[in-house]
Order: C-alpha cells, then sequence, then structure tokens
C-alpha cells in the first residue's frame, strides 16, 4: 500500500529517486548543500512511500501566496502508471486550494504533457514541451 505523505524528502530520499530516473545531482555540478537547500526553500514537498521506501516526490517553489512551479515530479521507473504521481499532485493541489488566482506553472518534459493536461494544466503557445500553468478558481 502506497503512503503520501506532506514532507520533505531527506537528502538521501531524494538523492536515490533522482538517481533512478538518471537526473544525477553531481553529474550537473550540485553539491550535497546546494541540494539541501533547494530542499529546505520548497514550501511544499509531497512524498509517496511503499512502506518505509520513497517510491516518489514532487515539490512546490514559490511564495504560496499567487505564485507556485512544480519541481521534481519523479516516481519510481517500477511505480510508474499506477498513478502516483497524480496523487502527489492532488496532495500539493489540496494544499493551495481556496487560494484563488493562484498560478501554477511547470515546464514538462516532452512525456509529461499528457499527464499535466489531465489534470487541467493549459499548455502555452510554445511548443512542443514549453509552459504550463493550472490557475486555482
Amino acid at each position: 500500500m502506497i503512503t503520501y505523505l506532506i514532507k520533505k524528502p531527506t537528502l538521501r530520499e531524494y538523492k536515490t529517486l533522482r538517481n533512478v530516473v538518471d537526473w544525477n545531482l553531481e553529474e550537473k555540478g550540485i553539491t550535497n548543500e546546494r541540494a539541501k537547500e533547494s530542499l529546505k526553500k520548497s514550501p511544499i514537498c509531497a512524498c509517496a512511500y511503499d512502506r518505509r521506501k520513497i517510491v516518489g516526490m514532487i515539490r512546490l517553489s514559490g511564495d504560496l501566496s499567487m505564485y507556485g512551479y512544480i519541481q521534481d515530479t519523479i516516481v519510481s521507473p517500477e511505480y510508474q502508471g499506477k498513478e502516483i504521481g497524480f496523487n502527489l499532485l492532488n496532495k500539493i493541489l489540496e494544499n493551495i486550494k481556496g487560494k484563488k488566482g493562484y498560478l501554477l506553472g511547470v515546464c514538462p518534459s516532452k512525456i509529461s504533457v499528457n499527464f499535466y493536461e489531465k489534470v487541467g494544466f493549459i499548455k502555452r503557445p510554445e511548443e512542443p514541451n514549453g509552459f504550463m500553468s493550472l490557475e486555482i478558481k
């Protein structure tokens, strides 16, 4: 059973997830200190666990007042296709609902555009994978 929590992943959990999807921080020149600082500044993170093993996460950057940006939507490959990403995104959306006019953005990869469209994000004119947004009503 998958458990969803509003919490920041540990640095180890974060790096584990990034590595399983080939987003290695060290290869990008990002130190542990920079990664910790980035996580610390994220106002909301949601994590998915299969027992105690982290299998997915999503985090929001921004001000939590008017603007936010979805960053690091990651689901371990063996758990993809099981609505984990959808459930993680909904955890984030639950935390900003009621904030009329709040603009939530994402710059998806080509393969994740459909995922964000299903939740209500609107493609911007840039093709094929430009900025998408969702305004809270």
